[in-house]
C-alpha cells in the first residue's frame, strides 16, 4: 500500500515560500512602524511650533515701551544683542490679587549646545537681574536661529548706542520682529508686526 506524504523537495519548497512570505510581511510591518513613528514626530513638531508661535505672538502684541532696570543701569524697552532678545511686556493678569506689577520682563535666550530656545520671565522689570526667572522651552531641536528686528530693514541688534539718560530713545521700539530657525533640516521664518503695540515709533 502506497503511503501519502511530502517529499523532501516539497518540504524545501514550502519552507522557501514561507520564508519569502515572512520576509515580505516583516518588511511591510517595519514600513508601517516607521511611517507611524514619522507621523508621531511630525505631530509633535507641529504641536511645538503652534504653541511657540502663539506664545511669541502674544508676547509681541504686549511689548510695552517701558524702560527696565534702574536709574544707574537702565535697559531699553527692547534689547537685541548677541541673538538674545529681551523686552518689557504689559498685560499681566492678577486674578488672585497678589499685587503683581502690571509689567514684566521677557527674554528669549538661544542655547546652541542643547539646541533650545528658552523663554525667561522676570516678574519685576526694575530688578530683573537680581531675581530668579521662570524658565520654559519655546522650541527644541533648533539647529540654527536668527533673530532680527525690522525697522524697516533687518537689524541684528537694537538699539544703537544711545544716551542712557535719553528716556525717549530708551523707549523706542522697532516696527517688527523676525525669527528664522531650522528644525530637522526644515527652515522656518516668523514675522511679527509691532505697530499695534504700545510703542514710540522711530522716525
Amino acid at each position: 500500500m502506497k503511503k501519502n506524504g511530502f517529499t523532501l523537495v516539497e518540504l524545501l519548497v514550502a519552507i522557501a515560500i514561507f520564508a519569502i512570505l515572512s520576509a515580505l510581511g516583516w518588511q511591510t510591518f517595519d514600513h508601517i512602524v516607521k511611517i507611524k513613528e514619522r507621523n508621531a514626530t511630525h505631530e509633535e513638531n507641529l504641536a511645538q511650533l503652534q504653541e511657540a508661535y502663539q506664545q511669541i505672538q502674544r508676547d509681541s502684541l504686549q511689548i510695552a515701551a517701558v524702560v527696565a532696570g534702574n536709574t544707574e543701569k537702565p535697559q531699553a524697552a527692547l534689547v537685541l544683542q548677541n541673538q538674545n532678545l529681551s523686552f518689557s511686556k504689559s498685560g499681566v493678569i492678577d486674578p488672585l490679587q497678589q499685587k503683581k506689577a502690571p509689567t514684566e520682563r521677557i527674554e528669549y535666550q538661544y542655547n546652541a549646545q542643547d539646541k533650545k530656545l528658552y523663554r525667561l520671565k522676570y516678574t519685576y522689570i526694575h530688578s530683573a537681574r537680581d531675581q530668579q526667572p521662570v524658565s520654559s522651552v519655546l522650541l527644541s531641536r533648533v539647529d540654527q536661529l536668527q533673530i532680527n528686528v525690522l525697522n524697516p530693514t533687518a537689524l541684528d541688534h537694537w538699539p544703537d548706542m544711545i544716551d542712557p539718560n535719553d528716556q525717549l530713545a530708551l523707549r523706542r521700539l522697532p516696527r517688527g520682529l523676525s525669527i528664522k530657525f531650522s528644525i530637522d533640516d526644515v527652515e522656518y521664518e516668523w514675522i511679527f508686526d509691532l505697530l499695534n503695540t504700545d510703542f514710540i515709533a522711530t522716525p
